[in-house]
């Protein structure tokens, strides 16, 4: 017997009000549901029980979908809708909605109905679920309760798992109904898959807290709530395609920073430092969080490094941070944002959002969601042409189905790595050259450090070059990638063309002059790490 999700329960976290139960393989559902039920409610005159009949009157059970953040219609007026047809993406071991919408004629007598929703599993286990809904209006998708809405939680919802909606009618007394010619079971042929992807999904993020020490502001985001830990996570886990977000929140280790921040960039580099430090697998995304007084760094309330690529050797790019504004939504939906970015996405354009670089390819117009959106954590829908996409600058946001997409290309490519198993000699992250990164900011200052990681040859194809002099007069010359961040900021990569010699200097040409490239030291940096507890 599968867990039970029953009406006024606690699901997905959250206390709903849905009236569904649940039977063991071979039981009479309506016999179980209506356990306890008064003698008037039992059936026939002569007090035998209730034999349900289909349901009559021309009721269509119009479509079926499953939703883990946007629908996803997997029956449409009783065919199957494979994989290969569908918007999106199903992920499995994931809390799921899944949700039977109706249409019913002009001449329908108002009337309790029953919805049978039954699954069956991988293992051979059985079991039925049933909804009662008086139905006086259609269907509509913005109500929980103006469809036949079934939560299944995780464990209910591995690959393989099939199912069949069916509607009866839920009592006696309209056997003189017209038997509907309509669809009232989907899929029409029996049992067919949800079809569930098999392969794993998971986000796994380092939450890094900035104590922040300079004139006029104090703080240390370490400081937060579990509460608001907590948030950070579910934000994360309702608008990704993963069955978990893995978060270590570095409480007892923050990144200690003593000059004012001129860019959200600065934090980057501690981030690849604390990368470093851990050894940590090229798919962990790391992300800081500071709170420094302000609403905004040169306009901008968090910020990452373009729009990362899906290689190992590019795990330097899984940095971003954003700032702690102590009340309301913002740092929450600042994260989900510029992990965005970390996972390669470009913004989306919205009328009243200014974002730059805008992604053409968008299918919605205005930068609106298009799909129904559902919350598994906060349990909330989120309307198509009223929500917009976690990628535009407009509010409210969600997650397109588009998006959903996207980022699941992502997710399982990285996630893939944790189980492809590893050669003994090979460490946790990439070590296949050394990066020099500059940051040239609106001040007129300049940060310059190196990290390990690669980017492709034709990442680095902006026409501008950095000089390497090393010993004995040898002068490479490694052509650079040039970034403007959302701040302003100007970002400069390039690989170190000599990885087995350190070179002597560095020099970029700015104007026509040749300007010599200061690396950061421990001495010149402005923070300093703290190693976690191991």
């Amino acid at each position: 017997m599968r867990r039970a999700t029953l009406g006024g329960v606690t699901l997905f976290g959250m206390s709903v009000l849905l009236a569904g139960c649940e039977t063991d393989p071979g039981t009479d559902a309506t016999t179980a549901a209506s356990a306890g039920d008064s003698e008037s409610d039992s059936g026939t005159d002569e007090g035998e029980p209730w034999e349900p009949i289909p349901a009559r009157g021309d009721i269509v059970l119009s479509h079926v979908v499953v939703n883990q953040a946007v629908d996803v219609p997997i029956a449409v007026a009783g065919v199957w809708v494979g994989p290969q047809d569908r918007n999106t993406f199903v992920v499995a071991n994931r809390d799921t909605l899944l949700r039977g919408f109706w249409d019913i004629p002009e001449d329908w007598v108002d009337r309790e109905i029953t919805g049978r929703l039954d699954l069956e599993f991988p293992d051979g286990t059985a079991v039925t679920k049933e909804l009662d809904i008086f139905i006086d209006a259609p269907s509509y998708a913005g109500d929980l309760k103006r469809a036949f809405t079934f939560a299944l939680i995780a464990d209910e919802f591995p690959p393989g798992v099939k199912y069949q909606l069916s509607l009866w009618e839920a009592g006696p007394g309209f056997e003189d109904q017209r038997e509907s010619t309509t669809v009232t079971k989907s899929p029409i042929d029996g049992l067919e898959q949800i079809g569930i992807q098999s392969e794993p999904a998971e986000l796994k993020v380092v939450l890094v807290p900035v104590k922040y020490e300079v004139p006029g502001c104090s703080t240390n985001t370490a400081e937060i709530t579990e509460d608001e830990e907590k948030n950070f996570r579910d934000y994360l886990h309702e608008q990704y395609p993963v069955e978990q977000v893995i978060m270590d929140f570095r409480r007892d280790s923050p990144i200690e920073w003593n000059q004012e921040l001129t860019s959200l960039a600065q934090l980057w580099q501690p981030l690849r430092d604390l990368r470093d430090v851990d050894l940590a697998a090229p798919n962990v995304y790391y992300y800081a969080l500071v709170d420094a007084c302000t609403g905004g760094i040169d306009g901008a309330g968090g910020i990452a490094p373009g729009l990362a690529t899906d290689t190992k050797s590019a795990a330097y790019e899984r940095v971003s941070s954003g700032l702690w504004h102590r009340t309301g939504t913002y740092h929450y939906e600042t994260m989900v944002h510029e992990l965005g970015h970390n996972h390669g996405r470009a913004h989306i354009f919205c009328a009243n959002g200014d974002a730059a670089g805008t992604d053409p390819s968008y299918p919605y117009d205005d930068g609106v969601i298009g799909v129904w959106g559902f919350g598994i954590r906060l349990f909330k829908l989120h309307s198509p042409t009223a929500s917009w996409e976690f990628m535009t600058y407009c509010s409210p946001t969600w997650v397109s189905d588009w998006g959903w997409s996207k980022a699941y290309n992502r997710i399982r490519t990285l996630t893939s790595w944790d189980y492809e198993g590893a050669a003994p000699d090979e460490g946790p992250g990439s070590d296949e050259g050394e990066v020099l990164i500059g940051l040239l900011f609106k001040n007129g200052t300049e940060e310059w450090s190196t990290t390990h990681g690669a980017r492709e040859p034709e990442f680095f194809s902006s026409g501008e070059v950095i000089s390497f002099d090393y010993a004995g007069g040898e002068v490479v010359a490694s052509p650079t990638n040039v970034q403007i961040l959302d701040d302003g900021t100007t970002m400069i990569t390039t690989m170190v063309p000599r990885r087995e010699a350190t070179f002597e200097r560095a020099t970029r040409i700015d104007a026509g002059e040749p300007r010599p490239i200061v690396l950061q030291t421990p001495e010149t940096r402005a923070y300093k790490l703290r190693a976690p507890a191991r």
